[in-house]
């Protein structure tokens, strides 16, 4: 993970935490696992958009070696975000529960 993508979680984390407490969200554990999941894979979805894709398209098509390397670079990227959405299943599910169950007033 780049610096910059740090720097985006810990601005994002706080930001997300405040809202679902402002939404009533009262699980600490999960809301903490949605707030860190939720700031991860935006802070990646935005560095893959603004820097590695473009690196990507951009790279001369016969500097092979470093095609190869940025591609390894892109699927561990993607890994990372793919681990990023698998933890956050259960929490979203208890978000959506929660909102479902307020939402009908129970």
């Amino acid at each position: 993970m780049f610096e910059s993508e740090t720097e985006y979680i810990v601005e994002l984390q706080p930001r997300i935490t405040q809202r679902l407490t402002k939404l009533g969200f009262t699980n600490p554990r999960q809301a903490s696992v949605l707030a860190h999941g939720l700031a991860e894979i935006a802070s990646r979805s935005r560095t893959l958009d603004q820097q590695a894709l473009p690196l990507f398209l951009s790279l001369d098509a016969s500097r092979r070696r470093s095609l190869a390397e940025l591609t390894v670079a892109l699927k561990n990227h993607l890994d990372g975000m793919q681990d990023a959405i698998t933890d956050l299943r259960a929490p979203l599910t208890e978000l959506i529960d929660f909102l479902a169950r307020e939402a009908s007033g129970s």
